[in-house]
């Protein structure tokens, strides 16, 4: 497997490491670097003529190789005149590569729609996936682990003094705070609930940070929601596994990998449909278009009550349709159909 750069270094900060693969070998590709041309093999490449050492070795094999070549690729942002711009620079890019690939693997089913208004619809696209979780990687929660379901290091802002014995319903949101997340949404949808008892932990950083707390507290939910900052990546498992339902509420997500973490722990999951995982969860998981449609999915998770030992085992049973095997297999499904 060849890759065009190592991990930036503010993901590394966050807690990021290489990736490892049993049997699988990771090398830099060198830059006159030519795939393998025959039957026998078959090359993906990362991107739609993106990622430029990459893609000029896809140019270098010939026009009629022997060998099998799909791209790999999320949608991009097609929204507004930007979006606009990049959809139609897409159709030119498909226009000049299509006839030297064999397929698309699009992530989700937003890449599926992207993609088939940029290629000819003879030409063959499959909905991917990120598969990155093992059966043995799933993390199974011990129920006991917290009697409070505080998160570590939580800041304790759930506390009110009129606030309802019950144990709170826990929502987590786990991302950058700027407007592509639309993390101004979620909390527009929960203002509508704001006399029922929930708590909202926001784990992130960015420019938003502060308008948002501005918002949240214009809104009367600032005593509801927790404000976490950012976390190193190996420090979450102590949010998701105290948290019933993750939201990705993004305005443009190509995937949204909180979604494969959150799944390992169990946690229901309300996800946007501009986000290309919300494919991977069941229909109710799946948020409207319009943002004011939000509120009755996210009480009727709430009504539901906070998650059983049950349910979280079978959201944990979903995350087997994100691992590797799955991956795998999706994959010599595609090359043998």
């Amino acid at each position: 497997m060849k890759y065009e750069s190592g991990l930036p270094e503010n993901r590394r900060r966050s807690g990021w490491r290489e990736a490892t693969f049993q049997g699988v070998v990771l090398e830099p590709i060198q830059s006159a670097e030519c795939p393998e041309d025959t039957p026998a093999h078959v090359h993906v490449f990362t991107g739609f003529n993106t990622h430029p050492k990459i893609w000029a070795a896809f140019h270098r094999l010939p026009l009629n190789a022997e060998c099998r070549r799909f791209a790999f690729a999320e949608a991009p942002e097609a929204r507004g005149p930007l979006g606009l711009l990049r959809r139609l620079k897409y159709r030119w890019v498909a226009h000049c590569i299509r006839d030297r690939l064999d397929g698309m693997l699009a992530l989700g089913q937003l890449g599926v729609d992207f993609y088939r208004t940029v290629l000819p619809q003879s030409f063959p696209v499959y909905e991917f996936a990120y598969y990155d979780v093992s059966d043995s990687d799933i993390q199974v929660l011990n129920p006991s682990d917290s009697e409070s379901r505080q998160p570590a290091g939580s800041n304790d802002q759930s506390t009110t003094s009129n606030q309802k014995p019950t144990t709170p319903y826990r929502f987590l949101y786990v991302g950058q705070l700027i407007h592509r997340k639309g993390v101004d949404r979620l909390l527009r949808a929960l203002s509508e609930l704001r006399d029922d008892n929930w708590q909202l932990d926001i784990v992130g950083a960015g420019v938003q940070k502060k308008p948002l707390q501005r918002l949240a507290q214009r809104l009367g939910i600032e005593h509801q929601v927790s404000w976490h900052g950012a976390v190193r990546s190996e420090a979450l498992s102590s949010y998701y596994s105290t948290a019933d339902c993750l939201v990705l509420p993004s305005r443009w997500d190509g995937w949204g990998m909180t979604v494969n973490e959150a799944l390992r722990y169990g946690c229901d999951i309300l996800a946007s449909d501009a986000c290309g995982a919300a494919s991977a969860v069941p229909l109710s998981g799946q948020l409207p278009k319009r943002a004011k449609r939000w509120t009755q999915f996210l009480e009727a998770k709430m009504r539901a009550g906070v998650l059983t030992p049950d349910a979280r085992a079978a959201n944990q049973q979903l995350a087997k349709s994100l691992s590797g095997e799955t991956g795998a297999e999706r994959l010599k499904e595609i090359l043998e159909g």
